[in-house]
């Protein structure tokens, strides 16, 4: 019974141990040369960086390390247009990406299925899509203004109808 107590404890230190390791800030030294490289803006600030942001910055180092060449370059020109987008455009697209990973999975996954549809079209047909979007938003922006018209005329007829109750109602006698 000890022994398998003993065994017991071993293994869930053991476990402890691996959650706290993975926890602990990463000294830039220890990081290997491609990984410095990778990183390198980011030596002044290293040590000051959260240990879960260190880890997760290695990770990514590791990532691009393994992508062929021609995906580092698509990668590097996607951040060239994106760095060269107005402030707001960027706001835009990082609020964007906040909605996105704050989807389901599936729900996730259903959209990079459609992105991935709307890829395989040809420019034609993503340029009739986009119209007849552009057309459908239009439509309900035209929808939501009658809706607001027609509200406002409603609470000015309610507005008038009170109005003229007030003034029919008989007045009374004082005794």
């Amino acid at each position: 019974m000890a022994k398998l107590f003993l065994q017991a404890l071993l293994a869930g230190s053991l476990c402890l141990s691996g959650v706290l390791l993975a926890q602990e800030k990463i000294p830039w030294t220890d990081l290997s040369f491609e990984e410095r490289q990778i990183l390198q803006q980011l030596e002044s600030q290293w040590d000051d960086l959260p240990a879960e942001r260190q880890q997760r910055l290695r990770r990514g180092a590791n990532q691009w390390e393994r992508l062929p060449p021609q995906q580092r370059q698509q990668a590097l020109s996607q951040q060239r247009r994106f760095q060269n987008l107005t402030q707001q455009q960027r706001q835009l697209i990082n609020e964007r990406f906040q909605r996105f990973n704050g989807l389901s999975g599936e729900q996730q996954r259903r959209l990079r299925n459609i992105q991935r549809r709307f890829q395989n079209l040809s420019e034609p047909q993503r340029r009739e899509l986009r119209r007849r979007y552009s057309e459908q938003i239009e439509a309900l922006q035209r929808e939501r203004q009658l809706q607001r018209e027609a509200a406002q005329q409603i609470r000015e007829s309610q507005r008038r109808v009170q109005e003229i109750l007030r003034q029919n109602r008989p007045q009374r006698q004082p005794n």
